[in-house]
């Protein structure tokens, strides 16, 4: 089997079953591996979803500049994209998120643009407004807010999951809970909407970093890259939420060192929170099938020296 491009390689990532931690209480745990994607993260699904519409809908063309703030996976996927339609990128960066993922940015050709970090991904989204209303010919995905980020995720991972689950059990429902988090609540909420109308006895459990306004609490610091946020994006469904896990920095970061080294999955700090809900969950519940999704790896956050 070959590809014609790059391009086809996102979507249809692996689903592992996490067989080396111990799990309480006979459930069983899943992760969907988004770093399989050919820009390494989940938000490639996105990218391509909103651009290669807009570009047949002809809002892009050569002259085209697509400007976006990102905590850094989204930016990638942008790049990436953009590379393959020949289309200049120009991303706007909160510079306390990782240096990696400014370095594959700028290594895909993309313009990085960094923004104070005291004004969190807000200060960025500012930024990223000015530079659209100066440009020429720009271009924006919008992702907090344009409806395309989540229906990406409704249309592909969830349908993924669902099938990859089938056959788990013998019993309906094919899983019992989602675990995810949510920076701009795409993932999450595409994917638990489209859960919930093939069964509507699936849960779906946010995974909410401590100081994160979205899963509810009071607004604080929270260091866990991709997830959480200080407003509610109008992409994130806070209807489908049925239970939150709220995780903290350090059980995130133990949460990345579980999965390196008890299951050899070489994780982001996301997956790591992901992991440490879904063990929370497995704590509370019995024989249940849990899915998360892991959005990247490991590779993008070295330099923090959290292994």
């Amino acid at each position: 089997m070959h590809f014609h491009s790059s391009l086809e390689l996102i979507g249809n990532t692996p689903l592992v079953e996490l067989s080396r931690i111990a799990i309480p209480n006979n459930n069983r745990i899943f992760a969907k591996l988004e770093s399989y994607n050919p820009a390494g993260g989940v938000k490639d699904r996105v990218a391509l979803h909103i651009l290669q519409k807009a570009q047949k809908e002809g809002k892009l063309h050569k002259d085209s500049v697509v400007i976006e703030a990102t905590a850094g996976n989204t930016g990638l996927g942008i790049a990436f994209v953009c590379l393959h339609f020949n289309i200049k990128a120009i991303l706007v960066v909160p510079d306390k998120f990782s240096t990696e993922k400014q370095i594959l940015m700028r290594a895909l050709g993309a313009e990085v643009i960094n923004t104070p970090k005291e004004l969190g991904i807000q200060g960025a989204i500012d930024k990223a407004k000015e530079l659209l209303d100066s440009t020429p010919h720009s271009f924006s995905l919008h992702q907090f807010e344009n409806p395309l980020n989540p229906q990406a995720h409704y249309e592909t991972s969830g349908k993924e999951i669902y099938v990859q689950m089938q056959g788990v059990r013998d019993l309906a429902p094919v899983l019992d809970y989602f675990v995810c988090g949510a920076g701009s609540g795409g993932s999450f909420s595409g994917v638990a909407k489209y859960l919930k109308e093939q069964d509507s006895r699936i849960q779906a459990v946010l995974c909410d970093p401590i100081g994160s306004v979205i899963g509810g609490g009071q607004e604080g610091c929270a260091n866990i890259e991709g997830i959480g946020n200080n407003f509610i994006p109008k992409t994130m469904d806070t209807s489908l939420i049925d239970r939150v896990e709220k995780i903290s920095d350090e059980e995130a970061y133990q949460g990345l060192k579980i999965l390196a080294r008890e299951e050899g999955i070489l994780a982001g700090i996301s997956s790591g929170a992901c992991l440490q809900a879904c063990l929370k969950l497995a704590q509370e519940v019995e024989n249940k099938l849990i899915v998360t999704l892991f959005a990247d790896d490991l590779s993008r956050y070295l330099s923090k020296n959290l292994v």
